[in-house]
């Protein structure tokens, strides 16, 4: 009898041993940055077949059909169920909440115990993005910084250049105010210099940092912030009234226009099969810089963590590391997805890619040295909770200020104290 049950034992033990160790990964589809993103799946198969053919008895299993705009909803219940994946897709919008409340596991001692390991391949925008203080919560999967939109075939029709990476606020407003026109003699102006630039643009590029860290501080006041608000409120009052849109920028009756990096890419729309701008030439160049900052942008990130709970730390290290550290598969970002890679070497490895798909002319090198400099120079965008309704307030405040041509000083302190009393409550 007791020979029986060791022997039933060990075949138990034998069937379990055969049984693959099962990672489960979060993941979603589409893109998190508003654009168009067919192939979310081939890039984690991607992912799944060189990760479980370097990593032998691993299986990693993933829920398909999840769509970004419900996956929040998603992640936060199996998280509350206590049934949440090992390793998952951190939303920007999320990573504060998930960090504040325990559910991303702290990476600092993985990360110091990993000699392959070096924080300094990553552009540090988008590194930083995932930490709070001085640990670090999770990595970056994918980037995406602002830049700016030049429609060259308007330039060059109105004898202009296009700017150079180093321009300035005044170089702007001069080539805007040059543009800015009536073209077909109506008394109505139909040519643009800029559409969608406003303060956030105006205040990074000045040295103007709107809140602290973690979000508890709004501080707009003081010489730098006066100074965008005052510039805006120029930059304003060129189009006399007449309110300019995307749809002028698509007729190609704008010359600038901020967007991110998916958005530029997605523009210039390989896989899409038709260009969106087909009437005009257009470049991205830096953000003008203001008379006390720099042409940085900020740099808004998708990242990967792993769940405190998981039993199998390790191996989930070693899988968020090879969706966000893997130089083969972050360079499956530019293949299939619509941001950049978080590493900072894949750009230049990949132009020749981005050349064949038509996102960059055959030369490439402007194009890339540009984008290139952009993201090693951009700074996180913020991730403290409540972000998106603290940018809210203020967008609506200097909108006004704006709008009716307020003292900006006067303006600036009221919209300021009205935000840190609204935030302490």
């Amino acid at each position: 009898m007791v020979l029986l049950i060791i022997a039933i034992a060990a075949i138990v033990f034998y069937q379990k041993a055969k049984q693959p160790e099962v990672i489960r990964v979060g993941v979603f589809a589409g893109s998190p940055w508003g654009v168009p993103d067919a192939y979310t799946y081939e890039f984690i198969d991607d992912v799944v077949a060189k990760f479980e053919a370097e990593n032998s008895g691993v299986k990693i299993e993933y829920v398909s059909g999840i769509m970004s705009d419900e996956y929040s909803e998603w992640l936060s219940g199996k998280i509350v169920g206590g049934d949440a994946p090992d390793v998952f897709m951190v939303l920007p919008q999320d990573f504060s909440t998930l960090q504040k409340t325990g559910s991303l596991l702290a990476l600092d001692s993985l990360i110091n115990q990993d000699s392959e390991f070096d924080v300094n391949n990553f552009y540090s925008g988008a590194y930083d993005f995932g930490s709070v203080g001085s640990s670090q919560y999770a990595l970056p999967l994918e980037c995406v910084p602002e830049m700016m939109f030049v429609n060259k075939t308007l330039l060059a029709k109105e004898a202009i250049l296009t700017p150079d990476t180093d321009w300035t606020w005044d170089e702007f407003y001069d080539i805007c105010k040059k543009i800015t026109k009536d073209t077909d003699g109506n008394g109505v102006i139909d040519q643009f210099g800029v559409y969608n630039y406003n303060w956030r643009q105006a205040f990074l590029t000045n040295s103007v940092m709107p809140f602290n860290e973690d979000g508890s501080k709004c501080s707009i006041q003081g010489e730098n912030a006066i100074e965008a608000i005052e510039f805006l409120q120029e930059m304003h009052s060129l189009t006399e009234g007449t309110v300019v849109t995307a749809n002028d920028f698509d007729r190609g009756k704008v010359a600038f226009m901020p967007l991110t990096l998916a958005e530029y890419r997605t523009y210039k729309p390989y896989p899409w099969s038709i260009k969106r701008f087909s009437s005009f030439d257009w470049e991205c160049v830096t953000l003008p810089k203001g008379p006390h900052g720099d042409n940085i942008s900020r740099m808004n990130t998708l990242l990967m963590g792993i769940n405190s709970r998981t039993k199998k730390k390790q191996l989930s290290w070693k899988l968020i590391k090879t969706f966000c550290y893997d130089k083969e598969i972050q360079s499956d970002i530019y293949k299939y997805r619509a941001g950049g890679a978080a590493l900072n070497s894949i750009l230049n490895e990949q132009q020749v890619l981005l050349i064949e798909n038509q996102e960059l002319p055959k030369d490439g090198s402007i194009n890339v040295r540009i984008i290139n400099s952009i993201m090693e120079n951009a700074i996180e965008e913020y991730n403290f909770k409540d972000a998106t309704t603290a940018m809210n307030m203020l967008n609506q405040g200097i909108d006004e200020i704006i709008q009716n041509d307020k003292n900006p000083e006067i303006s600036l302190k009221q919209l300021q104290r009205e935000i840190n009393y609204s935030f302490s409550k």
